[in-house]
């Protein structure tokens, strides 16, 4: 009898040649791991495209991530400059009084056309407008929502004509400027009549209004706030995730705002919940699936037994036997992974066609991303390895002699 050694390779080829020698068992064990995880992929698939779906919605709508104080009150800078450089919030710019948040607007040349239209403050990178905001470039250039632009009758690179009236000392007083339309927001940013401004003409209308200070001459020279306090503000942060928190830190804080916390609460549960169901399911069949490769496994250390002894008494090594049955469960469950991958896929894309009518369009109900790709092969081979470590630790313990009545 030979000096026994590791013959990993030669050990690899026999298990090879082993699964080629019979092909319908090894059919029946491949097919028995597809029907077993095929499912599970879809619903997984399922869970990442309903996710997906509601996620993109949010996304696509910055409103999803606002969070607007809704009472008056008074907001130092050092205030708003704190809260604007937390690391959850992308984007601050301070509000003014409401009262005096709105301007009568006319369009040239058509008396009788304007009506009053409210302000909102911005600045460069107001993800509200997106690159929209970055057009104004001084104080007397405005953006205008949809419905502002369709009620005055105005396009992009027309004038408007403001007007601008408060009672001093009893006695009633009017201004009148000049603004430049330089773009339209679209529809979705506001169903309101709204212009978004720059702050200094915000700030300086309401001054007017209070009878702080006069109207300037010239709209430029309008200077930067100086001012200790504002009314209020608008925020938006990194991402939907960072809502609530946010959202709940100003509440316990006396802040009244309003957000849509509430939706993304909803959609973080449903996340929450969907993973639990998911693991639950994904669990029991797993355990199905090993106990199925792992019993076909066994089966066949059992069948092979004098087959195995008769190596052992050639000069293979117990380990030689444990890598036997390793192999032929790596390439199970690698071709069983694949094809219920397959599988999966095509019954995915049915789902997809049959709800298309009623999915927004670029979105989908069913979606194989790559972490549920390699999640399936990296779990399904672990899996494999692992319960071929009972088989082959069952096939190390067979002993040379018992291949001896097989000669």
């Amino acid at each position: 009898m030979k000096y026994k050694f590791f013959h990993g390779s030669l050990s690899a080829k026999l298990a090879w040649q082993d699964l080629k020698s019979e092909p319908i068992l090894s059919l029946c064990l491949i097919l028995g791991i597809v029907a077993v995880l095929a499912p599970l992929i879809v619903i997984a698939g399922l869970r990442s495209g309903v996710l997906t779906s509601i996620r993109q919605t949010l996304l696509e709508d910055p409103h999803a991530r606002e969070i607007v104080n809704i009472s008056n009150r008074s907001f130092t800078d050092h205030t708003l400059k704190e809260l604007a450089n937390r690391k959850d919030v992308e984007f601050l710019v301070p509000r003014t009084r409401t009262l005096a948040a709105s301007l009568f607007m006319e369009k040239q040349n058509d008396p009788g056309s304007g009506r009053h239209i409210m302000l909102t403050p911005t600045a460069k990178g107001d993800p509200l407008l997106k690159n929209i905001s970055s057009f104004i470039r001084d104080n007397q250039e405005v953006v205008l929502s949809s419905s502002a632009a369709d009620h005055l009758h105005l396009k992009k690179g027309d004038e408007v004509t403001a007007y601008l009236n408060r009672i001093l000392n009893g006695e009633k007083q009017q201004v009148q400027f000049v603004l430049k339309i330089v773009a339209i927001a679209p529809s979705w940013v506001t169903d309101q009549d709204t212009a978004f401004l720059t702050l200094p003409l915000a700030i300086g209308i309401e001054n007017y209004q209070d009878g702080i200070k006069n109207w300037p001459a010239q709209l430029k020279d309008l200077p930067m706030p100086t001012q200790g306090a504002y009314s209020g503000f608008r925020l938006y942060t990194h991402n939907i995730n960072q809502l609530p928190a946010l959202d709940t830190y100003l509440r316990q804080s006396g802040i009244d705002v309003v957000s849509k916390a509430g939706d993304v609460e909803g959609l973080l549960s449903l996340d929450y919940r969907l993973s639990l169901l998911f693991i639950c399911v994904a669990s029991l069949g797993g355990v199905g699936l090993c106990i199925s490769l792992g019993a076909g496994l066994w089966a066949n250390t059992e069948r092979k037994r004098k087959s195995l002894a008769l190596l052992r008494f050639n000069g293979f090594s117990a380990m030689d036997l444990i890598l036997f049955p390793m192999v032929q469960a790596v390439v199970l469950a690698l071709a069983g992974a694949i094809i219920a991958l397959g599988a999966a896929y095509g019954a995915g894309q049915l789902i997809n066609v049959l709800f298309s009518s009623v999915l927004p369009q670029g979105h989908s109900l069913f979606l194989l991303n790559n972490w549920i790709i390699l999640g399936s092969l990296g779990l399904t081979l672990v899996g494999g390895i692992i319960v071929s470590l009972l088989s082959g630790n069952r096939a190390a313990k067979i002993q040379p002699w018992e291949g001896v009545t097989a000669l």
